[in-house]
C-alpha cells in the first residue's frame, strides 16, 4: 500500500484543530505545532501552505501570525445538475473497511475516456447487511438503498468548497497532488432523522465549473457545466 506524506498526515491534523476553533482565531505557529505533532516545521509549513491555498487559514503580514478563515456562505444547489449529468459513465469499487462497520462505495466518474472526479460514500455495515455483496454497480446508490433495504431518504443540503487532491484521489484522476479540485458533501438522513451516509464528490475543476444565471425573475438558478 501506497505511504502517506507526512505533510498531508498533519494536514488532516490541522483540520482537526480547524473544525474546533471560530472564524478569525490566531493559529497556533509552526514550532508550536511541529513540537505537538511531533514532526519538522518543514513539514508543517508544507501542510499549513496547502490550507492557506483552500482558504482555509489567513496568513496575515509581518507578526499578526495565521488565523482561521471564515467559513465560506453556503448556497444551495442542484447536486444531480452539478455531479450527474458531467460523467457518461462511473467505474465503481465497494469495499468493507477492515475492522470497521463501515462499507465504502467509490466511483471514478469518467467523461468519454477521461476521469474528471471521484464520488465516495460511507455507511454503516450493519445498518446494510450484505450491501459489499449485494449493490448493482449500474442502479444509483440511493436507489438501490432505498429498494433493498427500504430506506426513505429525507431532504438532502450538500455543501460546496474547494480542495485541492490528495495523493489517493490524484492517483485516481491522473493528476498532480494538490490540485485544485471542486469539492461536494453531504451527509443524508432518513426521514425520521437517522444518519444514513456520508459522501463527498471532488470533480477537476478544469472540466467542471459552476456557472450562475440572473434571469428576468427574482429566483437566481445555479447550474452546472462541463
Amino acid at each position: 500500500m501506497p505511504v502517506t506524506p507526512r505533510y498531508y498526515q498533519a494536514k488532516t491534523r490541522l483540520l482537526d484543530l480547524l473544525a474546533e476553533l471560530p472564524d478569525n482565531t490566531p493559529f497556533q505557529p509552526e514550532r508550536e505545532l511541529a513540537e505537538l505533532f511531533g514532526m519538522s516545521r518543514t513539514t508543517i509549513r508544507k501542510a499549513l501552505d496547502e490550507l492557506v491555498l483552500e482558504g482555509k487559514l489567513i496568513r496575515r503580514v509581518g507578526r499578526q501570525g495565521t488565523t482561521v478563515a471564515p467559513r465560506g456562505q453556503l448556497h444551495r444547489v442542484s447536486l444531480d445538475a452539478l455531479v450527474g449529468d458531467l460523467a457518461t459513465r462511473e467505474s465503481v469499487v465497494v469495499r468493507t473497511l477492515g475492522g470497521q462497520d463501515v462499507v465504502n462505495v467509490e466511483s471514478v466518474l469518467v467523461r468519454g475516456d477521461e476521469p474528471i472526479g471521484v464520488r465516495s460514500t460511507y455507511l454503516r455495515a450493519s445498518q446494510f447487511p450484505g450491501l459489499a455483496e449485494t449493490y448493482d454497480h449500474d442502479v444509483p446508490l440511493r436507489r438501490f438503498l432505498a429498494g433493498r433495504y427500504g430506506v426513505r431518504f429525507g431532504d438532502l443540503h450538500p455543501w460546496c468548497t474547494t480542495a485541492l487532491a490528495t495523493p489517493r484521489v490524484a492517483g485516481l484522476l491522473g493528476v498532480r497532488p494538490a490540485t485544485p479540485l471542486l469539492s461536494i458533501a453531504w451527509l443524508a438522513h432518513d426521514v425520521h432523522g437517522r444518519a444514513v451516509e456520508r459522501s463527498w464528490v471532488v470533480l477537476r475543476s478544469d472540466r467542471a465549473q459552476l456557472t450562475m444565471h440572473l434571469p428576468r425573475t427574482d429566483h437566481v438558478v445555479r447550474e452546472s457545466t462541463a
